[in-house]
């Protein structure tokens, strides 16, 4: 997934017009794992996270692009390990694991 660094994706708390946001980039992996997997599911079937392991190692300013990339590592049951990662112009932006699980997709009209 390429991603422009938008004011949705931003941190304020540091001044000035901001930074790329940790957990913005967290969510990034996030969709794309889920993203990846998506087509290969069975018919009712989704993912969730559960669990997130990774390091913020560089700064991305807003108008810049990140590129996010995943890489399913292990499926065990309906358990998935995917390696993570975030770069810019080159740039490790951040790195490191994601589990999600197989569930049921709720339907639409669950309340």
């Amino acid at each position: 997934m390429e991603r422009v660094i938008d004011s949705s994706l931003i941190t304020r708390h540091v001044g000035g017009v901001g930074v790329f946001a940790t957990p913005s980039m967290i969510g990034l992996m996030e969709v794309t794992a889920h993203q990846s997997v998506r087509e290969h599911l069975p018919e009712g079937q989704t993912t969730v996270g559960y669990e997130v392991c990774v390091r913020h190692l560089a700064r991305v300013d807003p108008g810049r692009s990140v590129v996010v990339t995943s890489l399913l590592k292990e499926v065990r049951e309906n358990r998935l390990l995917f390696e993570v990662s975030c770069t810019s112009d080159g740039t490790l932006v951040g790195s490191g694991t994601h589990k999600r699980a197989i569930v049921p997709a709720l339907s639409e009209d669950a309340d």
